[in-house]
């Protein structure tokens, strides 16, 4: 066994590898409570969305591989929307169930049919946004944006769901 040096640069590389390695050990936590744009620096957070009042997120460009979950820590009555660039198009379902009867609707939206918008709101009869909530998007094609969202409505009969809008 020899003596070798090693230089700081070496040191601060092999850190900073560690650290990427790391990332995925451990995902990425975002809190948000105001609007917010997205990077796709962010791909791969978790999002804990706290519901005050009406604000948005809007995502990056959708680019092959970015995804983002996000989850509502505290839901609201006012209107909170995840937006998609101009172009760039959500498709996918949407199940509402109801919290205060068993009822529950889907809406289905076909990547040919995509929408802008999904659309959040805990007592709206369309839609839903609580607490424990979350949607899921994920870029499979360029310009599209998959998208699965588990919502609950405090609103006694869901009815015509559009979560999905533009």
């Amino acid at each position: 066994m020899g003596t070798k040096r090693v230089g700081w640069a070496r040191i601060k590389s092999l850190i900073n590898e560690n650290k990427n390695q790391l990332k995925f050990l451990k995902r990425q936590l975002l809190a948000v409570s105001a609007a917010k744009t997205l990077t796709a620096n962010d791909s791969g957070a978790l999002i804990h969305w706290t519901h005050g009042s009406a604000h948005d997120i809007t995502l990056p460009d959708a680019e092959v591989g970015l995804n983002y979950t996000f989850m509502l820590i505290a839901g609201a009555a006012a209107n909170h929307h995840i937006l998609s660039q101009t172009a760039d198009k959500f498709y996918g379902k949407a199940v509402v169930l109801s919290t205060t009867a068993d009822q529950f609707l889907v809406q289905v939206v076909l990547k040919a049919s995509g929408l802008n918008k999904v659309f959040m709101h805990k007592t709206g009869a369309t839609s839903g946004g609580d607490a424990g909530d979350t949607v899921t998007v994920t870029c499979n094609e360029a310009g599209f944006w998959t998208t699965q969202a588990n919502l609950i409505t405090t609103h006694a009969n869901p009815a015509s769901i559009a979560t999905f809008t533009d």
